[in-house]
């Protein structure tokens, strides 16, 4: 009797252990950048850029060759909600000053929001070709960049705000004979959950993993298999 209680308790302190070799790891959080908005103004000469990124306007239009050209100010169809993240724009625009005209934010009533604003940088650009334009944004302020040189720090009156972008020609007072923008995008840093990676394991599409270190976005549906590591695959992960 003794040797079979022993037995059975040898068994279940096995199914115990071999549960617990399978209990899969934690989930452990990782930070990555995620775009949220983006338009390379792929398109038709004279076709209107598209409705579902930016409000309907008759004096904007793609010029065919990738980029968009502007008459008149033109801002996103939809506001940005994250307390934080970064904006830029490739645009060509000979102006004196105004980095915080050619790439604006608008309030929720489509107005210039109050605030102070703080000169660091000349921000002029005197020639014919593209400059990146970038906003980096927090609850609480906003920094202009151009050509990756901080020009300008504003700070909201009302901080964490909703807003929608802006491309406008005018600047210091005049306005521009032409504008063309190149490409915007938007992207944000969102905390997200992931798990170290592991052979003979299903992961789905939109998945994070990490290995060595990295971080992987999972491309596609798929069981891992040896050889399949995220750094010799990249028809499957995508490193962050």
């Amino acid at each position: 009797m003794k040797s079979v209680r022993l037995l059975r308790s040898l068994t279940a302190a096995a199914v115990f252990v071999s549960g617990l070799a399978v209990t899969a790891a934690p989930a452990a959080a990782a930070t990555v950048t995620r775009t949220v908005f983006s338009d390379g103004f792929d398109g038709d000469r004279g076709a209107a850029p598209d409705p579902a990124k930016w409000s309907p306007t008759f004096e904007a239009w793609l010029d065919g060759a990738g980029a968009l050209a502007l008459d008149d100010p033109l801002r996103t169809a939809t506001t940005f909600t994250q307390k934080s993240g970064h904006a830029e724009a490739k645009i060509k625009l000979r102006r004196t000053s105004g980095a915080w005209r050619a790439l604006g934010v608008l309030d929720e009533s489509g107005r210039i929001p109050a605030g102070q604003v703080e000169v660091l940088a000349d921000d002029g650009v005197g020639d014919d070709q593209f400059h990146t334009y970038a906003i980096d944004w927090t609850p609480t302020s906003m920094v202009w960049s151009v050509d990756g040189t901080d020009v300008i720090r504003f700070t909201p009156a009302e901080s964490g705000r909703p807003f929608f972008l802006a491309l406008n020609l005018n600047s210091a007072g005049r306005r521009a004979d032409t504008m063309l923008v190149d490409s915007v995008r938007v992207t944000v840093r969102v905390t997200v959950a992931s798990k170290p990676w592991k052979k003979f394991t299903t992961y789905k599409a939109g998945q994070y993993v990490t290995y060595k270190g990295g971080t992987y976005r999972v491309k596609e549906r798929h069981t891992s298999l040896p050889g399949w590591q995220p750094t010799l695959v990249p028809a499957l992960f995508t490193k962050i």
